[in-house]
């Protein structure tokens, strides 16, 4: 009897060790999922004289107060969304009015730090337009894009190299790529210098509205009074004539942003 005993004491011994050390695998996996999820929330906030992307004002030369939160998470996920107002995007074309009054990005996508000074990243990135009208003749105007990047940081250089892809881009105007380059350096330990180029090429121009194109920017930029201030020049090589059929959006200006990171 005190053997059969002595045998079902080292059974149970067994399995309670093996559940334990089983607890602990999954103990170890859930405190790493944690680890990996857990991260930092920011935000930020702008006021700007023209909202420009690609060159091309979205405000009719106006300005634009633009704001958006991000999560971080450890592992080199992130997740955020970035507002601002733009001009009367697809009104009705029976009555004029009742256009997007808004641009809402809603985003996500993941960096890998490569070394101290690479990286490397993907983003997925939706244009949503609320309020936009599709009656009649009107497109839908929000769209997907995808870019994968990588990226450059020493003491005194950072660049970042991207080529922004969509299957179905603004209007539904068909496949559309637009390869940038952005780069900064510090002028002093208060002022630095930005520029950047980019080309952005349409599969269907006419439902565009312009030709393929370039876009550029120099900018300078300082931190002052907890402030973010920069001054920009902007422009296009895209002519009144071929900007939408000849708007005045396309063409050079300055532009003044103050903003705040949060």
């Amino acid at each position: 009897m005190k053997r059969y005993f002595v045998a079902a004491c080292a059974a149970i011994a067994t399995v309670a060790s093996g559940s334990a050390m089983a607890a602990t695998d999954n103990s170890t996996t859930d405190s790493a999922l944690l680890d990996a999820v857990k991260g930092s929330v920011s935000a930020n906030v702008a006021f700007t004289t023209d909202y420009r992307f690609r060159g091309i004002s979205q405000t009719d030369r106006d300005f634009a107060i633009q704001g958006g939160f991000d999560y971080t998470m450890n592992s080199g996920f992130y997740l955020g969304t970035w507002a601002s107002n733009v001009d009367n995007f697809n009104p009705s074309p029976y009555t004029g009015d009742n256009g997007a009054q808004a641009e809402v990005d809603l985003y996500g996508g993941y960096d890998y730090a490569i070394n101290d000074q690479w990286s490397a990243g993907i983003n997925v990135l939706y244009y949503y337009y609320p309020g936009a009208s599709t009656a009649g003749p009107n497109n839908e105007i929000d769209f997907w894009e995808y870019t994968p990047s990588v990226s450059y940081t020493g003491q005194s250089l950072s660049a970042t190299l991207g080529v922004s892809v969509s299957s179905d881009y603004y209007n539904e105007s068909g496949t559309s790529y637009y390869p940038a380059f952005d780069v900064s350096t510090p002028l002093t330990d208060w002022l630095t210098l930005a520029a950047h180029v980019g080309y952005q090429g349409i599969e269907d121009n006419d439902v565009w509205g312009t030709p393929d194109y370039t876009d550029w920017k120099i900018a300078l930029s300082t931190e002052q009074f907890g402030l973010n201030w920069e001054v920009a020049y902007i422009d296009t090589d895209l002519s009144d004539q071929d900007c939408f059929g000849g708007l005045n959006t396309c063409g050079a200006t300055a532009v003044g942003t103050i903003s705040k990171s949060f």
